[in-house]
């Protein structure tokens, strides 16, 4: 676990973009509970730290695409979509990362970072 930032620096409701060993991550607090995920939306790579929060998804800025933030899993895509090409509107997954607080502070794991790891497991 890497120690990533004080709670106290991320607003409810909000993110924040951070760099951790040459990686960037996303690091958010959603009515007060802490989350961590790729910065990269799985559809078509928009930055999501410019996105917004619904209910326990992330919106990506760009087509609007929502993903379930205990998941990571694709919930939800506008339907003034719905005449695109389904190879259009394919999506992986949003890579989600563990988190822990541990006086005030939040921890990232990196080895959740490794794709390798994640596949094997």
């Amino acid at each position: 676990m890497i120690k990533v930032c004080n709670i106290n620096d991320i607003k409810d409701n909000s993110m924040i973009l951070v760099c951790i060993e040459k990686r960037e991550i996303i690091i958010g607090k959603k009515d007060g509970r802490i989350v961590a995920f790729d910065p990269f939306c799985p559809h078509r790579h928009a930055y999501l730290h410019r996105g917004s929060f619904k209910d326990c998804n992330i919106v990506c800025p760009l087509h609007e695409f929502e993903f379930n933030l205990d998941t990571g899993k694709l919930v939800s895509i506008p339907a003034f979509y719905n005449e695109q090409r389904e190879e259009w509107k394919k999506s992986g997954d949003l890579i989600l990362y563990k988190t822990t607080i541990k006086d005030n502070c939040v921890y990232v794991d990196l080895k959740s970072l490794d794709r390798e790891d994640e596949v094997s497991s």
